[in-house]
């Protein structure tokens, strides 16, 4: 880093490390906490959907690429600030987040019926209680494969963009693929969150994690479902 000592660096690491570990809270807070984050997140997604899916879809159609920019520059630095900072910081970067993934998710859902988006719901649901619990029962074992479902995960992103280039992308495989590594996620956020300190803070960035994969693997319930309506 120019222009900055190593002792600076040092101070900077472990004001944000601070900023992190102030105010411990019990574990049963720390995960009502996570709960009532994650329930935030979905429900500013199902808002957004509701009452901005015309614009949305309207503005894709019109500028693909200036969204799709939009999108990444909008959840990568919520993300980022989600991870930094005092809780009002964690979570005006969880919310901007969530507003990324929202938009997103907003040019999708008007295509497919709304039952078929229900169903989609109540089985991603589902596949988040069981894999909480699953974590819940053996954490060392999600924590243990965090480094593979990672390796995994970027090859399946690699191989799902080579596949749209050539024309050959199978919704089906793809599909399947991308909801057993993003329920594995589930499991491995969870148990991950456990470890970090009790903070409010670390419940939002928490949430953030378990956000993505919820709606990751709604997406890919949803496309493996039905096609469009």
């Amino acid at each position: 880093m120019k222009g900055v000592s190593m002792d600076e660096f040092r101070r900077n690491t472990e004001l944000e490390r601070s900023a992190y570990q102030d105010g411990e809270l019990s574990l049963g807070r720390y995960n009502i906490l996570i709960g009532l984050h994650l329930i935030y997140g979905i429900f500013l997604t199902a808002l957004i959907c509701y009452t901005m899916s015309g614009i949305l879809v309207n503005y894709y159609g019109n500028h693909p690429f200036i969204f799709t920019i939009l999108f990444f520059v909008v959840s990568l630095g919520g993300s980022s600030l989600a991870r930094r900072g005092s809780y009002p910081i964690a979570l005006l970067g969880y919310t901007i987040t969530v507003l990324g993934f929202g938009s997103l998710l907003a040019t999708v859902l008007p295509f497919y019926a709304l039952p078929l988006i229900g169903a989609a719901a109540g089985m991603t649901l589902v596949v988040l209680l069981i894999m909480t619990l699953a974590a819940l029962i053996m954490p060392k074992a999600f924590l243990s494969m965090g480094r593979t479902i990672f390796i995994a995960l970027i090859g399946l992103i690699i191989a799902e963009l080579l596949a749209m280039l050539f024309h050959v992308y199978n919704y089906g495989l793809f599909g399947v693929l991308g909801l057993f590594l993003f329920s594995l996620y589930i499991g491995y956020d969870w148990a991950r969150g456990q470890r970090c300190p009790k903070t409010a803070s670390f419940a939002v960035y928490t949430a953030l994690n378990l956000y993505v994969d919820v709606i990751n693997i709604f997406v890919r319930i949803l496309s493996l479902m039905g096609r469009r309506r």
